[in-house]
């Protein structure tokens, strides 16, 4: 059994994803005790040592950000909550944390505890976090990002990330080197986080880093040939906006 708390200073939120999990996760999950503010965040975490906090990243005085800065993390999970999708949920996605955006979708709570309990009393969490915060201090997306895997985490270069695979409910990211790596991210999610001038997407199950693009053979959509020697097909209607990036290249 996962024993939570629910950090969150607007009481129907609280209200909210309190019925959700007591309607839907009682099975798995207990809640150890709400907080309206991060002041009291701090010392229900260090007073109950819970195995997970949802937590609210918009609050006053202390930000959820700042509750976890103030708070000793080992072997506490988290899942934030948020009405606000900005820069500081690309450091979020890559962290091996979990977030939800307000009004919280059962599905999508239902997958963020799916992948809590996968990955439940593996090592690292503490440093993953640290490094998670440090990314959100700096404003920016990282030049190295910690990706959740099915056995842990994994710090990987994005310069090295050569193509983005869509597997099932995975994505496998193809390194160079041949190195192979499944996290445990859907490639749209993905997608999201590498946005920039260096990553397209170019088919439903494929996202390029043009870095590592060598050639472009031409076709109805066609195909391209990265620099691990793969060739991908290029979807029919991702064409133009393929060859448009090459060329402002």
């Amino acid at each position: 059994m996962i024993r939570a708390l629910i950090i969150d200073d607007e009481k129907p939120a609280r209200d909210k994803l309190l019925m959700l999990v007591q309607q839907h996760f009682a099975d798995r999950i207990t809640v150890l005790a709400q907080c309206e503010d991060g002041e009291d965040a701090v010392k229900a975490i260090a007073a109950h040592r819970p195995d997970l906090l949802f937590l609210d990243v918009e609050m006053p005085k202390l930000s959820g950000f700042d509750v976890l800065r103030k708070s000793d993390l080992e072997g506490i999970d988290v899942i934030f909550t948020t009405a606000y999708d900005h820069y500081a949920i690309k450091a979020i996605k890559f962290a091996a944390v979990d977030y939800l955006l307000k009004p919280i979708d059962i599905d999508q709570l239902r997958e963020a505890l799916d992948r809590v309990q996968a990955k439940h009393g593996l090592s690292g969490g503490a440093e993953r976090m640290q490094r998670m915060l440090e990314d959100v201090k700096s404003g920016i997306t990282p030049d190295r990002l910690s990706v959740p895997t099915l056995h842990g985490f994994e710090l990987v270069k994005v310069a090295e990330i050569v193509w983005c695979e869509a597997v099932n409910y995975y994505t496998v990211l193809h390194m160079t080197g041949g190195q192979q790596i499944a996290i445990t991210r859907s490639l749209k999610e993905v997608e999201e986080t590498l946005e920039g001038p260096d990553f397209i997407r170019i088919h439903r199950s494929h996202t390029i880093n043009l870095k590592h693009l060598t050639k472009y053979i031409k076709g109805s959509g066609g195909q391209v040939v990265m620099s691990d020697g793969k060739t991908l097909d290029v979807a029919r209607l991702r064409k133009d906006d393929l060859l448009a990036r090459i060329g402002n290249r």
